[in-house]
């Protein structure tokens, strides 16, 4: 064989190799137990090949060494388990809902048992726990069973296992074929229930700029939505905007859930949501500064009152809120029979506003504001038909707000510049959009 026919085997060699480690991908329904109704799925080299991609094309966006392996001392969860190249996350019917499951391989004895120590795992009776990852986990010769669950919840991880390894009872391949045939960095497979007449998929992927979500979802018989036509300020911080959901939908709210977001708002929801009502719109423009000066006194020396002025900068959000609808009337006289108005030179003060004063105006018959003092409406530049909106511009949420948020969220959205959710009805089906966009910069839109 010729030198050039030696180089065109090894091209064609080389081309398969990378063809396999790339893009071929394999499953098995073996790591999802049949009783799941809800399944996650991870497009392992799907998710690789596009990091891969952005650091081909964007190279300054990226710290060097955060996707491949940066040779530090200890042992790596990649050291310790097989990477599939779907890994599946699922909840399994009848549990509790924060009980979710996952199915790994050993990938090296020896470093498992590092791992395990380097995670802090203590025995319980035949499970593993480590109380820094918050994992429980049930080994099978070389198979690992991980859930989220807390020891003393052990009985669900052993009823999961009972179900995978002894009665080998998998969900169809068909199912978790769902999943994969979404071709999406994730996907979440919801099965039929009270809430959905047909299983479910939601699909998520991402690039340098953006990640999306999109669902199709066709509710169960009897859950009507309705459509309205809204118009909001894209630069507002904020702009909400959903239509009076149906008797139906309503009460699938449980009284629990009521109560907490009564008590939340400090009056009863029900008060508000009436049926006859048509939609609610909600607008805020801006979180605000304000000066605030607050007088004391103290005593000096021979008892005589010293004034003291305190200067504090407040934030309090600029907002209006909309109702809609034949109920005004209705929402108008229970709040001010409950104590919820109080009359002023200014108008109706809302009571149920602890951020900023806040005044509540019945416009017409079909229509009750409750804005605050601070409120400059923008022009309303965007108009959408549908049946639930959320926009929000994180980049204009003030630095001092973001700092009480937990550690966890406020690294999450430090470089997302906005959020944008629409549902909007296509025939007997409600697609859900959602887009997070990155802001103008080098930095990757998420920390990996």
């Amino acid at each position: 064989m010729n030198k050039k026919k030696w180089t065109l085997l090894v091209c064609c060699l080389l081309l398969a190799s990378g063809y396999y480690k790339l893009f071929y991908k394999t499953f098995s329904e073996k790591v999802v137990a049949k009783s799941a109704d809800c399944i996650i799925a991870l497009d392992v080299k799907r998710i690789i090949n596009t990091m891969i991609w952005n650091v081909i094309t964007t190279p300054g966006q990226w710290k060097k060494g955060s996707i491949f392996p940066s040779g530090k001392d200890g042992i790596d969860w990649y050291d310790m388990v097989k990477v599939p190249d779907y890994v599946f996350v699922f909840h399994s019917a009848g549990q509790p809902a924060n009980a979710w499951y996952t199915v790994l391989e050993i990938n090296n004895r020896n470093d498992f048992s590092k791992g395990l120590q380097q995670y802090g795992f203590e025995k319980k009776e035949d499970l593993l726990f480590s109380k820094q990852l918050g994992i429980l986990l049930l080994q099978k010769g070389d198979t690992l069973l991980i859930s989220n669950l807390a020891p003393e919840d052990h009985q669900y991880l052993r009823q999961t296992a009972d179900d995978l390894f002894i009665k080998m009872q998998y969900s169809a391949r068909a199912t978790v074929k769902t999943n994969v045939d979404a071709s999406s960095h994730l996907s979440i497979q919801f099965s039929k229930n009270t809430f959905m007449k047909d299983a479910a998929v939601i699909k998520a992927n991402f690039d340098k700029n953006s990640i999306r979500a999109e669902a199709s979802l066709i509710p169960a018989e009897g859950l009507d939505f309705n459509e309205s036509s809204f118009s909001y300020p894209v630069n507002s911080l904020c702009a909400l905007g959903f239509t009076q959901p149906s008797q139906a939908v309503y009460n699938l709210i449980s009284d629990s859930t009521r109560a907490t977001i009564s008590k939340a708002l400090n009056f009863d929801i029900d008060s508000l949501l009436l049926p006859v009502n048509h939609n609610y719109t909600m607008d805020i423009t801006a979180i605000q500064s304000r000066t605030d000066s607050a007088i004391s006194y103290v005593y000096d020396e021979n008892f005589i009152p010293v004034q003291k002025v305190v200067v504090n900068q407040v934030m309090e959000p600029s907002f209006n809120f909309t109702i809609t609808g034949q109920g005004i009337p209705q929402v108008y006289n229970y709040w001010q029979n409950n104590g919820k108005l109080e009359s002023t030179v200014e108008g109706d003060l809302f009571i149920p506003m602890p951020f900023v004063k806040s005044y509540c105006s019945q416009k017409n018959s079909q229509e009750l504001t409750i804005t605050s003092r601070n409120y400059t409406a923008l022009a309303a530049d965007k108009k959408v038909h549908c049946v639930f909106f959320f926009n929000i511009l994180l980049s204009k949420i003030p630095i001092p707000v973001i700092k009480f948020l937990p550690d966890g969220i406020m690294k999450l959205i430090t470089n997302i510049e906005s959020l944008n959710v629409t549902a909007q009805k296509n025939k007997e089906r409600i697609e859900v959009h959602a887009i997070l966009n990155k802001k103008e910069n080098d930095l990757p839109i998420i920390e990996w």
